[in-house]
């Protein structure tokens, strides 16, 4: 998951530091690498809210209608709202779900602890 959420904020910030040449944040080629990045995570929170509710998974198709993609940027973070209609077999829609995703674009580490003595075996360095 940090490694999933490492390579969207590089591409992210990548894009956005070059936005006056190619793109601005609302353009289309920037939310669908967004949509792209997201697809695994928007598809497992599908799979998670209809496991007790049909037999087969819906699945949802990012770049055809039914899926929307709205980016908000914020100094801190970005806001992703992704809203799918889900379908099984042959494109028979089940829903129409919405979620937020919000990535977080600032990490600090303040300070370290210290373990007791039967617990320092697990630090890599000293």
């Amino acid at each position: 998951m940090k490694r999933f959420i490492g390579s969207l904020l590089t591409v992210i910030i990548f894009l956005m530091a070059i936005e006056p040449v190619c793109a601005k944040p609302n353009d289309e080629p920037l939310k669908r690498l967004v949509l792209t990045l997201l697809a695994p995570k928007i598809q497992e929170q599908i799979n998670h809210y209809y496991k007790n509710k049909l037999t087969v998974s819906p699945a949802f198709t990012p770049f055809l209608d039914g899926t929307n993609v709205d980016v908000k940027y914020h100094s801190s973070h970005i806001d992703v709202q992704v809203k799918t209609i889900p379908y099984v077999g042959p494109h028979l829609d089940v829903g129409l779900d919405s979620m937020r995703f919000s990535i977080v674009l600032d990490y600090q580490h303040i300070r370290d602890y210290d373990l007791p003595p039967n617990w320092q075996e697990i630090i890599k360095t000293r």
